[in-house]
């Protein structure tokens, strides 16, 4: 697992340095000046691809049909896995594949009582069992400034064992907790796998590099398209070069100045020649750069069809604005493609519920875990109103009821505002009861029947 983790490191390297825009870019040397190709030129095109994928995929958390979660919301709120998720499903989809370690905390340190950590893959690999659809073995590690290894913790079903590098540069066991879950814990996400692929896939794939790094130099071209033709060129014919400050005996830097200050002046008086001439003077006409410009939003279009992500998002627009069945015809592909996720990451998600459990109570009831599933927000966009809409119509039609927590997921409420909501409607139900006591007791001592009742209650008990 140690060479694993060595023969996946540059590899995914690379495709972070994509994500990031640092990646080194490769020139073609035909155009580009050598003093001009380590211009600074980067396209975050990468980056907008795994960005726009993961803003879709909020996990919301644990959840069951009879509002039993088993404490799993505690677990959820206890490690910030609101933020936490979104690292790993980032990790995920640059690289292909994610790890999620679940340990006993350490309270007295301030930990909670269980403990979900998001490893990255650039540290941490494990052995897949594709019959259990488990892990058999994992390893992660942690490394120094330099890039040493320092610590590693080794995770088996039944024990975990941790490595400290000693004085003589080598891992030797420190601690082995014999934990005896039968079970590694350690969840792995992936995207994208296929059968003859468990590794995962990553969403910066050889096109997407291949048409950022074609994107690059197009910018690179424009920037020096700039420098060098965007200022009208003039010239003159029959003038000695002397009439525009040019000295055949100046310096190159002199000479490169005071072609700077003709091209520059806004006046240039030019004298005639011995034959009394006037020289003949003229510009070339300025290059635009809108060759580069339709050379970009082609490959943008490249990088649409390969991502799925919509060519706005990619920073082209168009004049007239889209109507909204437009912007859902177009984001189509993308929703799909969020809740191909969402089912995939949901499958990690629920083993780390699982370990969670497996770790706090030393056991698990099958039963009762079948009940558990992974809760996401919606991945497409609707609006308000249409969302308000939809779920005014399933209620008056008596498919929902007012008050379902199913109600109020449809519309979009946090469940820390779903809990406020109940609770304010239940003190609202207790302070409608109190407010109608003094009417009803009125009421009851109007109505013949309670008194006559009341009277023989009263005579029964002095009898």
């Amino acid at each position: 697992m140690r060479s694993r983790i060595g023969r996946y490191a540059k590899k995914n390297q690379r495709k972070q340095d994509f994500y990031e825009a640092k990646q080194k870019i490769t020139h073609l040397d035909i155009a580009v000046p050598p003093q001009l190709r380590d211009l600074a030129v980067a396209c975050g095109w990468p980056g907008t691809v795994v960005d726009v994928l993961e803003e879709r995929l909020d996990w919301l958390g644990w959840a069951t049909n009879n509002d039993d979660a088993l404490g799993l919301d505690d677990i959820y709120r206890d490690n910030y896995l609101q933020l936490e998720s979104s690292r790993a499903h980032t990790d995920t989809l640059i690289v292909g594949t994610d790890f999620v370690a679940v340990g006993k905390g350490d309270e007295s340190a301030g930990e909670p009582e269980v403990l979900v950590t998001v490893e990255s893959p650039s540290s941490c690999t494990a052995i897949w069992n594709y019959r259990t659809r488990r892990n058999d073995a994992a390893l992660s590690q942690t490394r120094d400034e330099h890039g040493h290894v320092v610590l590693e913790s080794l995770y088996v079903p039944n024990a975990t064992v941790r490595f400290e590098r000693g004085p003589g540069k080598k891992l030797v066991v420190v601690d082995r907790d014999d934990h005896g879950l039968g079970r590694v814990p350690v969840a792995r996400m992936r995207n994208r796998d296929r059968a003859s692929d468990l590794e995962g896939r990553s969403e910066i794939t050889r096109a997407v590099q291949y048409y950022t790094d074609a994107a690059c130099r197009t910018l690179l071209g424009m920037e020096i398209n700039r420098e060098f033709y965007t200022a009208p060129q003039r010239y003159a014919l029959g003038a000695d070069p002397e009439q525009f400050g040019v000295d055949a005996d100046a310096s190159p830097y002199e000479k490169i100045m005071a072609g700077w200050h003709a091209a520059m002046g806004r006046l240039n008086i030019v004298p005639r020649d011995d034959d009394g001439e006037l020289p003949e003077m003229g510009q070339f006409p300025s290059n635009p750069p809108t060759p580069y410009i339709e050379q970009l939003r082609v490959y943008s279009q490249f990088v649409s069809s390969e991502s799925g992500i919509p060519s706005p998002y990619l920073g082209f627009v168009t004049d007239n604005p889209p109507s909204a069945d437009a912007i859902r015809q177009a984001e189509f592909r993308l929703v799909k493609r969020a809740e191909r996720r969402q089912a995939a990451f949901g499958v990690a998600w629920r083993e780390v519920g699982y370990l969670a459990l497996l770790v706090r109570d030393k056991k698990v009831d099958p039963e009762a875990f079948r009940r558990i599933y992974v809760n996401w927000r919606d991945a497409s966009t609707p609006t308000r109103s249409a969302t308000a809409d939809e779920a005014l119509k399933l209620v008056t039609s008596g498919v929902l009821l007012p008050d379902s927590r199913v109600t109020y997921d449809r519309i979009g409420l946090a469940p820390q505002d779903q809990e406020r909501l109940e609770e304010e409607k239940r003190r609202a139900r207790v302070d409608a009861v109190i407010r109608n006591l003094p009417a009803a007791g009125a009421a009851a001592r109007r109505d013949p029947d309670v008194a006559s009742a009341v009277s023989a209650q009263g005579t029964a008990d002095a009898e």
